[in-house]
């Protein structure tokens, strides 16, 4: 471990005001807001079913690595060297192996890789999982091998994920996920961050969404390309007023985190699909459909 601490306090010492913005922008691509903005994208503009899906895979990723890291509980490196001075320290909370934003991000790139298929996505994908990898060497909050064994991680289970989400919807039985929410919750038990509140959260009110989306809802990510933005934009708008004002209102502990991220996850995948069918109907969707077929 002593030489990897070492190769950090080499990194250190590259460091310039350049770099640092450079690596701070990147390493802030595996924080909740932009891959939310990709999901709600995604699930309520593109493709439902794939953003179904690739939620599906990243969330369930998020779980492994934060029931990785309480199982291995290592140090982060600049608490095991004080030599070794973080930036942005905010965004290295609990333990450090695996990392937590390489294995994020490579689970939502492979997913969307997997779901879309276009050699442009793969190859954003491999670019984004080793600059986020290098954003976290930079900053001094995770090894050579946290971030190596974060993306091995995130990469092996968007193709496990994707098995258990696709034979759910094969065979039409889509309650049987609610059997996740089991192990999710005895994670609460055991694992008491915010970070895993959080996702908690969210995952419970994605399964809960998905279920009813497909019993009551039924939305399509269909309409004209100005309505698609229309939805998103306003999609966004209130996630991220919920997300300020129920802080506000309720504070921050890990309960009120854990209701927090439920309510997004209820308004990505219930709320907000449901405004959406009523802005824009059927009627909107068929007049769509007849302008492209036009085109």
């Amino acid at each position: 471990m002593n030489y990897m601490l070492e190769m950090l306090k080499w990194i250190q010492s590259l460091r310039n005001p350049v770099l640092d913005h450079v690596f701070t922008s990147i390493t802030i691509l595996g924080e909740d807001y932009f891959a939310i903005a990709v999901l709600c994208l995604i699930l309520w503009c593109v493709n439902k079913k794939y953003g179904y899906a690739i939620g599906f895979a990243y969330l369930t990723s998020w779980i492994c690595n934060f029931s990785l890291k309480n199982a291995f509980k290592v140090r982060r490196p600049f608490i095991m060297d004080r030599d070794i001075i973080p930036i942005r320290p905010e965004t290295a909370t609990g333990y450090s192996f695996p990392s937590g934003h390489t294995q994020g991000i490579t689970a939502l790139s492979t997913a969307i890789a997997t779901m879309f298929r276009r050699k442009w996505i793969y190859t954003a994908g491999i670019i984004m999982v080793i600059l986020m990898a290098m954003s976290r060497m930079y900053l001094g909050v995770h090894t050579l091998p946290d971030v190596i064994v974060g993306a091995l991680a995130g990469f092996a289970w968007v193709f496990g994920a994707n098995l258990v989400f696709g034979y759910v919807e094969k065979i039409k039985r889509k309650e049987i996920l609610l059997i996740l929410i089991i192990p999710m919750a005895l994670g609460m038990y055991f694992i008491q961050s915010f970070d895993y509140y959080k996702i908690a959260g969210t995952f419970t009110s994605f399964i809960l969404g998905y279920l009813l989306d497909s019993r009551y809802i039924h939305y399509e990510a269909k309409g004209l390309m100005w309505q698609r933005a229309v939805k998103f934009v306003f999609g966004m708008a209130v996630l991220i007023a919920i997300k300020t004002f129920v802080k506000k209102i309720l504070g921050e502990t890990l309960v009120t985190d854990y209701i927090r991220y439920f309510l997004i996850g209820f308004w990505i995948t219930v709320a907000a699909p449901f405004v959406f069918s009523n802005m824009f109907g059927a009627k909107s969707f068929r007049t769509a459909g007849k302008v492209n077929n036009l085109k």
